[in-house]
């Protein structure tokens, strides 16, 4: 990655707080919403956010499509409403308020004039029901589309999968190439890929974070899922893919370089525990770890693990400083709650 690059990256890929070991608190489960029993909450502010400032509103992490073609996160402030997953939604639709919130290069994805008649949640699964213009979307988006709001909504509290209905009636598949609408998952992968030489048959999907970048220069992380050979060692194969980068073809940079050695990689109860060598350390004059680096590992192993943090170690030593950050490797070092925050 050019170093022009690593310059420009925003203070806040990384929060600072990864690096202190602490934790953002668990969430209650979601129920319904629009509209929603009395007592249910669609999920609790993070224990970092006073309640004073949750009634302006909240950051949720929501996805919208960059100039660059990828699907890509970035949190928005969202109304603070009981229905905040309804409102969540229409942030997505071109045309909508959502679109003066985004940085150059992002879009929202949704047809313009799309409307959410219904978005309930119940036992895991979230159906959203769109209007008629939802289906108004070209062909070579359909998978995008589909990608965006599987993300989003599986981005909140207990929602493992999505079932997309238009009309008042469930969509079995989308009408321009016939992709599957219904008990959608973050198994499908985003920005997918498939790696040279795999069995389609015998294959697995792991979800990597690269970089992309603005016409304003701005760096923000971006996911790619890339099919792989079949393997126990989840870890492992998405560690060893990480470090290959991005494919040639792509606007995608990485923040690992490929000499990256590997030492060991493995899961030890609640974290994944990765001993890596010293070419982590190279992109400073005083042998920091790169903050891109770091954040991009923590993501791409927390993601394909389901895990919430990553011990990392240097040659087996612990005391890595990370460069931009006043924090160390002492401690496990935790996934962000939100990735790409909006800046202010």
């Amino acid at each position: 990655m050019s170093n022009s690059l690593i310059k420009r990256s925003f203070a806040w890929l990384i929060l600072p707080l990864m690096l202190t070991g602490c934790t953002w608190g668990d969430k209650p489960a979601s129920q319904a919403i629009d509209p929603p029993p009395t007592n249910a909450k669609l999920d609790a502010e993070p224990v970092v956010v006073k309640r004073a400032e949750v009634k302006k509103g909240r950051g949720t992490e929501l996805y919208f499509l960059t100039d660059a073609g990828y699907v890509v996160p970035y949190t928005v402030e969202v109304p603070a409403t009981k229905e905040v997953a309804k409102a969540a939604m229409r942030l997505m639709v071109k045309g909508e308020a959502g679109e003066q919130m985004l940085p150059a290069g992002f879009e929202p994805i949704l047809p313009k004039n799309t409307k959410i008649k219904a978005l309930n949640i119940e036992d895991g699964t979230a159906t959203v029901d769109f209007s008629k213009e939802f289906l108004n979307y070209p062909a070579d988006l359909e998978e995008k589309v589909l990608s965006a709001v599987t993300w989003t909504l599986t981005g909140f509290p207990k929602v493992k999968e999505v079932n997309i209905w238009v009309e008042g009636k469930p969509l079995a598949e989308m009408p321009k190439k016939k992709t599957p609408a219904l008990r959608l998952t973050r198994n499908r992968g985003i920005n997918l890929e498939r790696a040279e030489g795999i069995d389609i048959s015998n294959s697995m999907p792991v979800t990597l974070y690269f970089l992309g970048q603005t016409p304003d220069n701005e760096v923000y992380y971006v996911p790619v899922t890339r099919m792989v050979n079949r393997t126990e060692n989840v870890a492992q194969a998405t560690l060893s893919e990480l470090i290959k980068g991005p494919s040639q073809q792509s606007s995608l940079s990485s923040a690992i370089d490929q000499t990256l050695q590997v030492n060991k990689v493995s899961v030890n109860k609640n974290m994944v525990v990765a001993d890596v060598g010293e070419q982590l350390l190279q992109y400073s004059a005083d042998h920091r770890a790169s903050k891109d680096a770091v954040g991009a590992l923590v993501l791409s192993l927390t993601e394909n693990t389901g895990l919430k943090q990553v011990k990392l170690t240097v040659n087996g030593k612990q005391n890595v400083s990370v460069s931009g950050s006043a924090g160390d490797l002492t401690k496990p070092v935790m996934r962000p709650e939100k990735i790409n925050p909006q800046s202010m």
